[in-house]
């Protein structure tokens, strides 16, 4: 009695070309709603790698709460609501206070490319908290800050080339602000050094907590510059 034949393997889903996601990126341009889509294509186009341990502590944030880590919904008025001194109501704040709207990746944005790029799409989502939990704000020494604690957390493989060019870098960016400059890149690695690895934390979990105890447990204690 012959044997019934296995079912046909579906071949994978073919890749989009950068050139498909070049014309992607363009498409979403000045589309608040798709903020988050837009960061990851360009981050797609850029070429942008994360380190294996990155990938590592997104996997695993992954396996433990699911693939809706990588597309976190704010509710920013919710936020508002919280009470004064929580991480929500802060985050809220630092939100509103710079006009910034939190990018998230759309449900429209495909899952089959989410995977390979999770650890991009995470950072993504979360930076703006890494501002209120640094105590950064969007200047260029406070972005400068959040740049020597990622790369001290070795979130890009080669974080320490990049460290060491921060040092030179960094002040020829402002000048004139060349001791707050290195100020805030050396608090940002001290910060690294003793502090959770922010890309594996469900930091969205954490918005009711009181702002100055999440530091703390995180920590990211007080940081004197």
């Amino acid at each position: 009695m012959p044997t019934p034949s296995a079912a046909p393997i579906a071949p994978p889903a073919p890749r989009s070309s950068w050139f498909s996601r070049l014309k992607r990126a363009r498409a979403l341009r000045g589309d608040p709603a798709r903020i988050g889509d837009l960061a990851v294509l360009n981050s797609q186009l850029l070429g942008t790698r994360m380190s294996a341990r990155a990938r590592a502590v997104v996997d695993a944030l992954v396996a433990r709460r699911g693939p809706h880590t990588l597309r976190p919904r704010i509710d920013l008025d919710a936020l508002r609501c919280l009470p004064p001194g929580t991480f929500g109501r802060a985050f809220a704040d630092f939100c509103a206070a710079n006009a910034i709207v939190p990018a998230a990746v759309s449900d429209v944005f495909p899952d089959d490319e989410l995977p390979p790029i999770a650890a991009v799409a995470r950072y993504i989502a979360v930076h703006d908290m890494f501002h209120v939990l640094l105590r950064c704000d969007t200047s260029i020494p406070g972005e400068l800050r959040i740049t020597a604690f990622i790369l001290e957390q070795g979130y890009f493989p080669a974080s320490k080339l990049f460290l060491a060019l921060l040092h030179v870098l960094g002040p020829l960016a402002r000048p004139h602000r060349a001791r707050s400059v290195l100020a805030n890149i050396r608090a940002g690695r001290r910060l690294a050094r003793r502090g959770a690895v922010l890309l594996g934390e469900p930091l969205e979990d954490f918005f009711a907590e009181d702002l100055a105890q999440l530091q703390g447990r995180l920590g990211l204690g007080a940081e004197v510059l």
